[in-house]
């Protein structure tokens, strides 16, 4: 999930829109909770150890992956910390709820007890989604991070990770919602006031918030793939401008010698041709984890 919104009162509005607590997460330091002896990185509540262990194994090649898929290597060091208990997690993530499996306040991952039990096949997933975020946070400054549209920050942690965050909804899935006309905005700016997420489909307005996250973070998923692998020297150049300072649309022109609109019309056009479904005109399998470009 993508973390918090940087200081000063340009950005007060978007801590608002997020449901986000600076306050909360400043002061619950993971530095005052244990850490993990084979690996200081890793901090953990007491009752985790084992889950920090868990971690520690996996947490290299989490990192490695994220270095080659976007291209340098993190730019300070981070933290990772795991709870055993669901009041103690809500209390240090920031947002006061238990509900997002991992938040990413700029160098501070925070993962979920829920990753240690009920979703526990999707902790490699979902903790590599998380240094997606927090790569960029320690490559950029808060204001470069937060003025890249969501949804490609989310894609690209989607697309790295495999898959994280974005479980519940299958790719064909995704596709077929954007065929049938259902598809996110994908704006060239970012927006602090905008709902990532899709309204429910008419007739269907108590489809699940966690569905309609994993259906928006999907398809987010597969526009940056398709983004990655029509033109993958555009991409590269897309995000080195990117960690450059540029802003989004005038990196992606650049980059792309076109505009976002134009290949986001190319993208919807495949996907309904790949579907099989008769043309449509959007309003708005598990892929595997990207490689190096």
């Amino acid at each position: 999930m993508r973390g918090f919104r940087p200081l000063a009162l340009a950005f007060l509005a978007s801590f608002a829109a997020a449901g986000c607590s600076p306050v909360s997460a400043a002061l619950h330091d993971p530095q005052t909770l244990p850490a993990l002896p084979q690996d200081p990185r890793i901090h953990y509540q007491p009752g985790a150890a084992p889950y920090a262990t868990a971690v520690a194994a996996l947490l290299p090649q989490a990192a490695a992956t994220i270095e080659a898929v976007q291209g340098r290597p993190f730019g300070k060091p981070f933290t990772v910390t795991v709870f055993a208990d669901d009041d103690a997690y809500a209390a240090a993530n920031g947002l006061g709820t238990p509900k997002a499996r991992g938040v990413t306040f700029f160098d501070r991952v925070t993962l979920s007890p829920a990753l240690w039990r009920e979703d526990s096949a999707y902790l490699e997933a979902d903790l590599t989604h998380e240094l997606s975020h927090e790569h960029l946070h320690s490559n950029l400054s808060a204001a470069d991070y937060f003025a890249i549209p969501v949804w490609f920050v989310e894609g690209l942690a989607v697309m790295a990770s495999g898959g994280g965050g974005a479980q519940r909804v299958s790719t064909r899935e995704a596709e077929r919602a954007i065929a049938q006309g259902r598809f996110i905005d994908t704006p060239d700016e970012a927006n602090v006031f905008a709902n990532f997420s899709l309204a429910p489909p008419r007739g269907s307005e108590k489809d699940e918030n966690v569905a309609r996250m994993h259906l928006a973070y999907r398809q987010a998923s597969l526009f940056v793939v398709f983004l990655r692998e029509e033109k993958p020297e555009a991409f590269k150049a897309l995000m080195n401008r990117l960690f450059e300072g540029e802003r989004f649309r005038q990196a992606f022109d650049a980059s792309y010698a076109e505009s976002l609109a134009a290949a986001r019309a190319r993208f919807i056009a495949k996907t309904i041709a790949g579907t099989g479904a008769p043309g449509s005109s959007p309003k708005g399998g598990l892929p595997a984890p990207a490689t190096p470009i």
